[in-house]
């Protein structure tokens, strides 16, 4: 309650609208997540709810509960390749299966969006041009695709990370689905494609840290973005305000001219690299994107 209510007055005071996405771990798992759900519904300094969820728990009980919140609008699932075998060497057999399933169960009982996250690493990127066609298939209303930061269980893994060529190759794959230039796509750290009647468009994401996002843990600490655990203050004591204004990390990560590498020197006004991948491959939040590829003529 506290914590919620210290969101509320910052929103409140800077005449802001909120958007929470609830995430864990697995949300689903946590006593208190409907009581969460019911009081942030309530709020008229919410804006939208989400949850993001491996889905493997969802059944017709909780989707009913899930759906007496008005302001929870998406239904977040983890699905990481394309095909089973993929998906099921990063997250667990028969969970591709699975995850399918829940698809269907969405759709027939609730009226939620339905988005698919897409985490890419090495074992999975080149799926991605299948990846657009089976969630076109599936009926959902989008994907997102965000890289694999290597943090908590992830660190066993830190060989899937990324590499430039590879995030290079991300972005070629979606300019020739969107026709897009593919330098157009150099500023974004993650993508979403949203599908309607109409078609399918592709959006770019920036890097949030110190602009408009946060993470918040379960015990109140504050994190730049959930895959960055450094914590730089804790809402159960310290109001928002006084974090976000007076964070030493987020006023440095604010200024492309702290950034190390190319990242400081690039042309490009919006884009800063993904700064938790820098930390979690090059213990060095300022360091270099070390997925950046931009051209040495262009820096």
């Amino acid at each position: 309650m506290r914590v919620a209510h210290n969101i509320f007055k910052f929103l409140y005071e800077r005449g802001l609208k909120g958007t929470i996405h609830l995430t864990g771990g697995e949300p689903i798992l946590k006593q208190e997540l409907f009581f969460l759900l019911e009081y942030l519904d309530r709020s008229s300094l919410i804006e939208e709810l989400g949850i993001i969820t491996n889905g493997l728990l969802l059944d017709r009980e909780i989707l009913e509960k899930f759906s007496i919140y008005s302001k929870l609008k998406k239904i977040k699932l983890s699905l990481d390749g394309a095909s089973e075998e993929t998906n099921d060497s990063i997250r667990g057999i028969r969970t591709y299966k699975t995850v399918l399933q829940k698809i269907g169960s969405i759709k027939k009982v609730s009226r939620f969006q339905i988005i698919l996250m897409f985490t890419v690493m090495k074992r999975n990127f080149r799926e991605l041009c299948a990846f657009y066609e089976l969630s076109q298939g599936l009926g959902v209303n989008g994907f997102i695709v965000e890289r694999f930061v290597p943090w908590g269980r992830g660190r066993d893994k830190i060989s899937e990370a990324l590499r430039s060529e590879e995030w290079s190759e991300i972005k070629r794959t979606l300019s020739d689905i969107f026709l897009i230039e593919e330098e157009a796509l150099l500023p974004y750290q993650a993508f979403q494609v949203n599908f309607d009647k109409e078609g399918s468009e592709l959006l770019g994401a920036h890097c949030v840290i110190g602009k408009d996002g946060l993470c918040i843990m379960p015990d109140g600490q504050v994190f730049p973005c959930r895959r960055f655990p450094i914590s730089i203050g804790n809402l159960v004591h310290t109001p928002l305000e006084v974090i976000w204004e007076s964070s030493e990390l987020l006023n440095t990560l604010r200024k492309k001219e702290n950034l190390k590498g190319r990242c400081g020197s690039c042309g490009i006004k919006d884009c800063r690299g993904c700064r938790a991948l820098s930390f979690a491959l090059r213990s060095d939040p300022l360091a270099e994107d070390p997925c950046c590829k931009i051209p040495e003529k262009e820096l």
